[in-house]
């Protein structure tokens, strides 16, 4: 029941996870941050898109391997949260720096759902590696 109980709370956590990193690369392409080069994905673009669709391929995929009950994915897991902290705490640099400059609420916007992704991940982290009570 515990283990059951511990499973759901990883999917919950890990939909939330990807819900956030999504929302950030939707966010950035309205921001000012879409015109800063060629590569740059803007609005409703297919490489905005498409961006989106590899995130959520690189969540579902290895959480449906997760439900299926294969725990060792976990750390498949582990690494694209890991990319995804190192991605929050870049782009809260990148939002910091453009906010001294430019002041703009999306900038605002995407610095509180960079917080609010590193928070989701760290819970998630300590929710699926954490020792089992004996």
């Amino acid at each position: 029941m515990i283990r059951q109980k511990n499973k759901c709370k990883v999917i919950f956590i890990t939909l939330v996870s990807a819900v956030l990193f999504c929302s950030l690369i939707v966010i950035s392409s309205l921001s000012p941050l879409a015109n800063s080069g060629p590569s740059a994905n803007k609005f409703n673009s297919f490489g905005m898109w498409l961006s989106v669709g590899i995130v959520l391929l690189l969540y579902i995929l290895p959480l449906i391997i997760y439900i299926l009950g294969i725990r060792a994915v976990r750390f498949v897991m582990a690494f694209v949260l890991a990319i995804g902290i190192l991605s929050d705490f870049s782009l809260m640099t990148v939002v910091f720096m453009s906010n001294l400059f430019a002041k703009n609420s999306l900038y605002t916007l995407m610095g509180v759902i960079c917080i609010a992704s590193l928070i989701v991940n760290v819970i998630w982290f300590l929710e699926v590696f954490r020792l089992s009570p004996k």
